[in-house]
């Protein structure tokens, strides 16, 4: 009976499983659903903000008899179908503020990454700069 526990390819396993997960930016909606979101997540969220509520009504059509029923059928089914949709709406609500919440906090980490590269691409030009001289000190100081 051999219990041991392969570590090594286990980790393999969930790099390659990782590396299979699309980027945020690369997520898209279904194409069944007919929803296709714009390759800049700014222009996403103004969509998903566009498209967040949701009524419980729609404009009845057909028949005289047809809309009658059809207005029979929602007025009993409105306590059901009501709640449903108002609890969907306030998800919608909250999803698309967190949502533009995390996207701001996005676009402040990237101006900081990019403040960051570029404060080290000048410090590592200094520190060459500084090697260069010492270099030069060490080979006047031995006369080299």
């Amino acid at each position: 009976m051999n219990n041991s526990i392969n570590i090594t390819a286990i980790m393999s396993d969930i790099k390659k499983t990782a590396k299979n997960i699309p980027d945020f930016e690369n997520v898209r909606y279904s194409e069944k659903a007919g929803a296709v979101v714009p390759e800049n997540p700014d222009e996403a969220i103004s969509e998903m903000r566009a498209y967040s509520y949701i009524h419980s009504y729609r404009q009845l059509t057909g028949k005289k008899y047809e809309v009658f029923l059809k207005k029979v059928v929602r007025k009993i089914i409105k306590f059901y179908v009501e709640p449903i949709v108002d609890e969907q709406n306030d998800f919608n609500a909250s999803a698309e503020t967190t949502i533009t919440s995390l996207r701001n906090v996005q676009k402040k980490l990237i101006r900081r990454i990019e403040k960051m590269e570029t404060e080290n691409s000048c410090l590592v030009k200094r520190i060459e700069k500084l090697e260069e001289e010492n270099n030069r000190l060490i080979k006047d100081l031995y006369g080299e």
